[in-house]
C-alpha cells in the first residue's frame, strides 16, 4: 500500500489525464489476467493463489476499473483532515454494501476501508496528544493559581467585549485584550497580565476555601493595624505617613486592612452578617475575599439552624423553606423507591444541582440565603413540591405506600407530607391532625404496642414464678 499511497501523492493537477492513465493500467491488468485465465479447475486454484498471496502484492493492485469515477472520493493523501477521512470512510462503506459478493471491486473497497480506518485513528491520536501538549503548555501553576490564556473575543460580541473593561488584579492596569495578552486562573477568576504573572502574591481562593471549609463566622473580627505592622495584608505594602500616604482599607469579611490595590472597594454581601443578623446589605470587601465569597456561594454548608436558631422564629420565610424542604424529604423516600420515578429522573430533572434541597432540611448554602430573602427559593421548592406531588398521587406503586387515618376510619389516603396530617415521632403512623387533637395527641398504635409489651412482660414473670415440683434439687427444705 505503501508504493500506491507514494503514487497517489504525486497526483497530475489535470483530473482527465489522471482518470485516462488509471482507466488504461486498469484495462491492461483486466486483459492480462484474463488471457492468462484457464479452465474452471485452473481458475478456481488461481483464485486461492491470489487470496494466499503477500499482502503488500495485493496492496500494490491498482483500482478497479469500475472504480475509476469513484476514485476522487475514495483517494486520500498525507495532507487529508479528520472530516476528509470521515466522508472517504463513509462512501467507502456505501460501495461495500452495494458491491457484488466476493467480486474483486469488494476485495478491493475492503482493503481500502480498513486502511482509511487506521489512518483516521492515527490522525485522531496526533491531534490529542498535540492538544494535551499544548494545554499542558498553556497552564501556568503560581501560588495555587491555575492560569490559563483569557480570550474575552472567543465567548461574546466584540461589541459588548468592547464596553466591558477588564484590569488586572495584580497591577489595577486595564487590560487591552487588542494588543496584550493576559491569564485568568480556572479556579477563583484572578486576571492578570502576562507580564505581571510571575509576580502574583495573592494566594488563590480555591485554595483557602479548601483549607477554611466553611466562610468566616465572626462579623469583622478586625485585628487592628498595629497586629499588621502598619502594612498591607495582601502585598505588604507600608499603609503609614513616612513616605507618602497610602489609604489602609478595612475589609468587612476577614477584617483586615489593605492597600487600594488590593482592595478596590467591591461591595458584596458579608456570610456572617445574614447568619447572625440577616443583614444583605453590601459592603466593602477586599478582592480576595469576594473571590473566596464567591466560591461559597453554591456550597451548602451552613446550618442555619444550629449557629442562629431565633431566626426560624422572626423570620417567616424560613419557616415557608423549611416547611417546604420537610416536606419534600418525605417525597424523596417514595421517589427513591419507584422505579418508574428513577427510569423518568424525576429528581434530577427537577432539583438540578440543588439536591440538598430535598435531602435534608439542615444545609444551606449563600445562594439559597439570598433566595430566601428574595422570594425566589420559596417559587422553586413550591414548584418542585407540586411536580413530585402530582407523580406520587397518579402512580400506583407510590400510592400503595399511602397511609388511612386509624382513629377516624375514613378511606382517604394520607401521606405524611400533606397539610393536614401530623406524623407520630414514635411509630411514624400517620394520622388526621384534628383526628389525633381529639385523642389528646395520644397514638392508637404506640398504645398497642405499650399494650402488647406490658402482657408479653406479665407471661414472662408468671413462667418464671411457676413452682418447682416436689424432689426436685432446687427446692429448698
Amino acid at each position: 500500500m505503501s508504493s500506491w499511497r507514494d503514487s497517489l501523492t504525486n497526483i497530475p493537477g489535470t483530473v482527465a489525464n489522471f482518470i485516462n492513465e488509471s482507466a488504461s493500467t486498469a484495462s491492461s491488468y483486466l486483459h492480462s489476467q484474463a488471457s492468462t485465465r484457464s479452465p474452471t479447475p485452473t481458475a478456481t486454484v488461481g483464485s486461492a493463489s491470489e487470496e494466499s498471496a503477500p499482502q503488500g502484492e495485493y496492496k500494490a493492485l491498482p483500482i478497479p476499473a469500475s472504480l475509476v469515477k469513484e476514485q476522487w472520493r475514495l483517494i486520500f493523501t498525507s495532507d487529508a483532515n479528520l472530516q476528509d477521512l470521515n466522508a472517504a470512510i463513509a462512501h467507502c462503506r456505501d460501495l461495500v454494501l452495494l458491491s457484488e459478493e466476493c467480486s474483486e471491486e469488494r476485495r478491493w473497497l475492503v482493503r481500502h476501508l480498513v486502511d482509511l480506518r487506521y489512518s483516521l485513528q492515527e490522525l485522531e491520536e496526533a491531534q490529542a496528544l498535540a492538544s494535551d501538549v499544548v494545554l499542558m503548555n498553556a497552564i501556568k501553576a503560581v501560588v495555587g493559581h491555575h492560569f490559563v490564556p483569557h480570550h474575552p473575543h472567543g465567548r461574546k460580541n466584540r461589541l459588548q467585549v468592547a464596553a466591558k473593561r477588564f484590569y488586572c488584579d495584580h497591577c489595577t492596569a486595564i487590560i487591552w485584550s487588542v494588543v496584550q495578552a493576559s491569564y485568568i486562573c480556572s479556579d477563583c477568576g484572578y486576571l492578570v497580565h502576562q507580564k505581571c504573572i510571575d509576580n502574583v502574591k495573592r494566594v488563590c481562593a480555591n485554595v483557602l476555601v479548601s483549607e477554611r471549609q466553611h466562610p468566616i463566622s465572626e462579623i469583622c473580627p478586625e485585628i487592628g493595624l498595629a497586629a499588621q505592622n502598619y502594612k498591607c495584608a495582601e502585598c505588604e505594602t507600608l499603609l503609614n505617613l513616612k513616605s507618602s500616604w497610602i489609604e489602609p482599607r478595612l475589609c468587612d469579611y476577614s477584617g483586615l486592612y489593605y492597600c487600594p490595590s488590593c482592595n478596590w472597594n467591591d461591595n458584596c454581601f458579608v456570610p456572617a452578617r445574614i447568619i447572625h443578623n440577616w443583614d444583605f446589605s453590601p459592603r466593602r470587601v477586599s478582592r480576595a475575599a469576594l473571590q473566596e465569597i464567591r466560591l461559597f456561594l453554591d456550597r451548602a454548608l451552613i446550618r442555619l439552624e444550629e449557629d442562629n436558631p431565633k431566626l426560624f422564629v422572626f423570620v417567616e420565610k424560613l419557616c415557608a423553606v423549611k416547611k417546604l424542604r420537610q416536606n419534600l424529604v418525605h417525597m424523596r423516600h417514595y421517589l427513591a423507591a419507584c422505579k418508574l420515578a428513577m427510569e423518568q429522573k424525576l429528581v434530577e430533572q427537577q432539583m438540578a444541582g440543588r439536591r440538598h434541597l430535598a435531602q435534608s432540611n439542615e444545609f444551606y448554602s449563600l445562594s439559597d440565603l439570598t433566595q430566601v430573602e428574595s422570594g425566589a427559593l420559596t417559587e422553586f421548592l413550591q414548584g418542585v413540591f407540586r411536580a413530585f406531588g402530582d407523580h406520587i398521587r397518579s402512580c400506583d406503586m407510590c400510592l400503595a405506600k399511602a397511609y388511612i387515618c386509624e382513629i377516624c376510619s375514613n378511606n382517604e389516603v394520607i401521606f405524611p407530607f400533606d397539610d393536614g396530617c401530623i406524623k407520630c415521632d414514635q411509630c411514624n403512623s400517620i394520622y388526621h391532625r384534628v383526628c389525633l387533637t381529639r385523642k389528646n395527641m395520644i397514638c392508637p398504635k404506640c398504645v398497642r404496642i405499650q399494650e402488647r409489651r406490658l402482657q408479653l412482660d406479665r407471661m414472662n414473670s408468671t413462667e418464671d414464678a411457676k413452682v418447682v415440683p416436689e424432689g426436685h434439687p432446687d427446692v429448698v427444705e
